[in-house]
């Protein structure tokens, strides 16, 4: 008899709008929780307090179920599983926190209106875009250069004595190892090979079956991790053969607050049991709280002091910037971690820059950067690769990063352009598999 650990059946089943809900509920009330058992009490001194307005906390459950029943359920398109990942990673914790901590009502509204903006704008006639010959072929050769690049200048630059793969010493090693290795454009290009380079290299040989390129790609990335001290390097590769493997059996978008709920299920009960803080405070705290948590401080501080209006970046030659400090070190200095990066989703960065009118502008192009990866997610590229291909730098967008960040920094525009040339080299309907 063939053994199989998930039935065909079973995958079908969790595309259903019941599981969906199901799923999301579960995620919605494991989290809460964890937030009352441990986040608060834990990290109370910290900003994470419990202060529940009750009319708040149904308001908050009411606007979570309509974003639920809206919302995507199924992976059509790329854009759908960024939309489930919007819902999940960031509004469903950003709503608890509202409930929970009695937060600035308007300040939510501002945030509902940039997602409101996004939901609208992604939807259209796809953006018909000329295909490039040999285009993937192209991919794979500057992928496959600039992963060789960035090793070696790794070594050059950092040397092995800086090499580091335990997880509790990172931050001894980051500060030092960081000095060395970012230097001038090198240091965009590191950022680039671990974020878009590998994954695509992966998502590329998993589409292709190719075990020794998929553990070549896993191996550089545990190195890159040893020398950069940065965790998430390590965990990319994992994100993107769950994705893949995942929706090889199902197109199924609960399989995000499935997974979430695992995570905080999984770091609540290590410090139920043994009294293990670690994992709640990177997973519960840090992932899930956090990002929202900074948000309602940015809005919070720039709706009483002036608008930044891009000064800090792109209009700086002909805007003064009104603060000594750039802003993310201006927000740890107001929330009280004064020389901390305090660094928050565009949906905030947006408010910062120009109030609402910057929501309603990044809403917008942001809802058209959907649209234009859904449009580019054809042409026999499968859905999974064209999420797989924008994903790790669409988690810097919509977690913690402003717009022109992460289009450059952090590689989401080279993502973008990857998955236009990854297009080219045939011309048919996408396949899942």
């Amino acid at each position: 008899m063939k053994l199989q650990l998930i039935s065909p059946r079973s995958m079908l089943a969790l595309e259903s709008t019941k599981w969906f809900i199901a799923s999301a509920l579960l995620f919605r009330v494991i989290l809460e929780v964890g937030y009352h058992v441990f986040v608060s009490p834990v990290f109370g001194y910290d900003g994470f307090v419990l202060d529940i307005d009750y009319l708040k906390y149904f308001e908050s459950w009411l606007i979570w179920f309509f974003l639920v029943a809206i919302f995507p359920k199924i992976l059509l398109k790329a854009s759908d599983y960024l939309m489930g990942f919007l819902l999940f990673s960031f509004l469903t914790p950003l709503l608890a926190l509202y409930g929970l901590s009695n937060l600035n009502r308007e300040h939510l509204y501002f945030v509902l209106l940039g997602v409101l903006m996004i939901s609208l704008f992604r939807i259209g006639r796809p953006i018909k875009l000329p295909l490039i010959r040999h285009g993937r072929a192209l991919v794979f050769i500057i992928a496959a250069l600039s992963a060789v690049v960035v090793t070696v200048w790794l070594i050059m630059s950092s040397g092995m004595n800086n090499f580091n793969i335990n997880f509790l010493r990172v931050y001894e090693y980051r500060r030092e190892v960081g000095e060395l290795i970012n230097q001038g454009w090198m240091g965009y290009i590191v950022t680039w090979v671990t974020k878009v380079f590998g994954p695509i290299l992966l998502a590329f040989f998993l589409w292709k079956k190719n075990l020794w390129g998929v553990f070549l790609i896993f191996s550089l990335h545990l190195f890159w991790f040893g020398m950069t001290s940065h965790k998430a390097v390590l965990f990319y590769p994992l994100l993107v053969t769950f994705l893949w493997f995942w929706f090889r059996l199902s197109k199924a978008l609960a399989l995000i607050p499935i997974m979430y709920a695992s995570l905080v299920l999984l770091s609540f009960m290590s410090y139920l049991v043994i009294d293990y803080t670690w994992l709640g405070s990177l997973f519960i705290r840090r992932v899930f709280f956090v990002p929202p948590y900074l948000t309602f401080s940015y809005l919070e501080f720039f709706s009483l002091n002036e608008f930044v209006y891009w000064s800090s970046s792109i209009t700086s030659s002909f805007i003064d910037y009104p603060y000594e400090l750039d802003p993310s070190k201006e927000i740890g200095v107001y929330i009280g971690k004064e020389g901390a990066n305090a660094n928050t989703s565009f949906l905030a960065t947006g408010y910062m820059h120009a109030g609402i009118p910057g929501i309603i502008f990044y809403g917008i192009f942001v809802g058209l950067l959907f649209r234009l990866i859904d449009s580019l997610s054809v042409n026999g590229v499968p859905p999974w690769v064209g999420v797989t291909s924008i994903i790790i730098p669409m988690q810097s967008l919509i977690r913690g990063a402003d717009l022109p960040t992460a289009l450059l920094t952090h590689g989401l525009g080279l993502s973008i352009v990857i998955l236009f040339l990854l297009r080219s080299a045939e011309r048919c309907t996408a396949n899942p598999k």
